[in-house]
């Protein structure tokens, strides 16, 4: 009697550990097919950036969101944007106020996730809003208004769309869908926003 108590401690215990270490700990041994769609209006005054968007500037961004893919790409977005020429570093300033007149971007998430330990399945959408004196309209469906000269504005959706089979956390997944959008964001921000008009490619 007491060794079939004991074997159902050990058990209830093992669960425990395995539920722990698939909700806490980031581990993956996974494939993902994983797209990235999105679409980036910008709108330009002059023939220049901002002199606050020059190389070697700081960009303040916030992100919206309740849960932890939220604050996974906070991180993921730190390390892509000051990976940008025109970016020395990356402030994540959510939940403070803004500094002034200082190029802000904003990103509001809605997640769609299905996770289990062997399948993920994700539909992240993700509106986006750069203002280059951080005075960012939000939502971001409002018109895009420029009052100075230089001045960049933008606005758009990035849409991650993944499926990942095989042995995966909840964290490594957050981290895995976070680092795909940040990387999304990052790239299409030095192609279009950061794009100084007056230099010839």
């Amino acid at each position: 009697m007491a060794g079939k108590r004991t074997s159902w401690l050990l058990l209830f215990g093992i669960l425990v550990l395995l539920a722990l270490a698939f909700n806490f700990i980031s581990f993956r041994a996974a494939r993902s097919a994983t797209e990235v769609e999105h679409t980036l209006s910008t709108a330009r005054a002059g023939e220049t950036l901002p002199q606050n968007m020059a190389r070697g500037s700081t960009l303040y961004y916030v992100v919206q969101g309740e849960d932890r893919l939220a604050k996974v790409l906070r991180g993921a977005l730190a390390a892509e944007l000051e990976a940008l020429p025109a970016v020395s570093a990356a402030t994540d300033i959510s939940g403070m106020a803004q500094e002034e007149r200082a190029p802000l971007l904003l990103v509001a998430l809605a997640p769609q996730r299905l996770w289990t330990p062997l399948y993920g399945r994700a539909t992240v959408t993700a509106q986006l809003y750069f203002a280059d004196d951080g005075d960012a309209p939000w939502p971001v469906d409002e018109a895009m208004v420029l009052e100075t000269s230089p001045a960049v504005r933008a606005s758009g959706e990035f849409t991650v769309v993944d499926s990942t089979w095989g042995l995966i956390s909840r964290p490594a997944y957050s981290e895995h869908l976070a680092e795909a959008l940040a990387q999304r964001i990052a790239t299409a921000l030095q192609d279009d926003v950061f794009k100084n008009p007056a230099v010839t490619q």
